[in-house]
């Protein structure tokens, strides 16, 4: 995942940015924890880490993050990996450390470095997979451009961004996924799209990436429907995340907060976040939402903790947390 911070000068940084998204996320916290609660995941019981075994998978944006994590569950679980990002070094970092949890006593895990800017790069990637591993079983969709830039004024710079944070954002997804459908629909395959729950909480500076999370949503929503109307065996899941204490998710909120209050904020730990996105995969549920908490609610004053009811010192604004149970 790629951070595109906002240029501006110290002085420009105003009080009326928390204020105008503390306003902005209180309308939205109301519906979207009444939306949480009525999917929120929780570990399934029934899960059998024996159904990944054997299972050819693709992971993006696999050096870090979400990504990595999922890599190493997938891993020890015993599926077969093609790790792909567009960082080589931190890449074979990840593929030695797959082989080492793999129960394989030959693990044939791979890498590809890609540029997810460029369309002609996803059918490469597939074709890839497709010569290393003879097929594919699941493709993870975990990348991203965070677009945290200007005011939306219709300069030549927005424009720029837009046109990359929709590549990388949007379009390399469905490319990765059409290129994707003949090896999947052979294995009646799986398909996890990871989004975010801060793309749709329509926050200032962030009109790129609110709208790739939505074009992601929308697409992928359709296929879901048209892949269970041709009865294909292929299932679409759609993972809405929160914010976890990856490196993406924390050079995020420093650039949101100016590096003031980070420790107010409830981070899921990642490990737990990719292992419900792949519990969610093999389940075939079509929609998850998980770690949503952080981007619960921004308002001023007392904070409570609802699932223990503890009062937190007062103070200014900052991110609420809020777990709902499962």
């Amino acid at each position: 995942m790629k951070l595109c911070t906002r240029n501006e000068d110290t002085e420009t940084r105003q009080d009326d940015t928390d204020i105008g998204m503390a306003i902005n996320l209180q309308l939205t916290a109301t519906a979207l924890a009444a939306l949480v609660a009525l999917v929120a995941v929780t570990y399934r019981d029934d899960f059998d880490p024996s159904e990944v075994q054997g299972k050819r998978v693709l992971v993006t944006e696999a050096s870090t993050g979400i990504g990595e994590q999922m890599a190493y569950h997938f891993a020890k679980m015993g599926a077969i990996l093609v790790l792909v990002d567009g960082r080589e070094k931190a890449l074979k970092k990840v593929q030695k450390e797959c082989k080492k949890l793999s129960p394989n006593p030959s693990p044939n895990h791979v890498y590809v470095v890609t540029d997810m800017s460029k369309m002609a790069d996803t059918e490469r990637v597939v074709k890839f997979a497709e010569e290393r591993l003879g097929g594919l079983d699941i493709l993870v969709l975990t990348h991203a451009l965070i677009t945290i830039c200007n005011p939306w004024l219709g300069t030549k710079a927005n424009l720029s961004i837009l046109a990359t944070g929709m590549d990388i954002g949007f379009r390399s997804h469905v490319h990765l996924a059409s290129h994707a459908l003949p090896l999947l629909l052979k294995s009646r395959g799986r398909i996890a799209v990871v989004t975010s729950m801060a793309g749709a909480m329509n926050s200032p500076h962030m009109s790129v990436y609110t709208a790739s999370k939505n074009a992601l949503a929308g697409f992928f929503s359709v296929l879901h429907k048209d892949l269970m109307t041709k009865k294909s065996g292929v299932s679409v899941t759609l993972c809405s995340i929160g914010g976890s204490t990856t490196e993406i998710v924390l050079q995020l909120i420093r650039s949101l907060f100016y590096g003031h209050r980070q420790g107010e904020l409830h981070l899921e730990d990642p490990r737990v976040v990719s292992m419900e996105i792949i519990q969610a995969t093999m389940a075939r549920k079509h929609e998850i939402y998980t770690s949503v908490d952080t981007w619960s609610l921004l308002v001023p004053g007392p904070r409570t903790d609802c699932t223990t009811q503890r009062s937190r010192p007062a103070g200014p604004a900052c991110i609420t947390y809020c777990s709902l149970p499962p």
